[in-house]
């Protein structure tokens, strides 16, 4: 069963983040998903599903390691 790893409104940081994924060998998949805005738009978040829960864990960790760097 696929879980969700990761949600974002930044599409250059939602491929990042799924490429740094895969490449470190977790299997990710990415889901669009439509959002109403309180003053009455809509925006598009991005969602990672990580296809192996028991690598769930460690996705996360890689996860926050990269956006700890980001936000450094």
């Amino acid at each position: 069963m696929a879980s969700k790893i990761y949600t974002t409104n930044d599409q250059l940081l939602g491929s990042y983040l799924r490429n740094l994924l895969e490449s470190a060998g977790y299997s990710v998949l990415t889901q669009k998903t439509r959002v109403e805005l309180a003053q009455g738009g809509l925006d598009w978040n991005s969602e990672l599903w990580l296809i192996r829960d028991s690598e769930l864990a460690n996705a996360q960790q890689v996860l926050q390691q990269a956006l700890s760097r980001e936000s450094a």
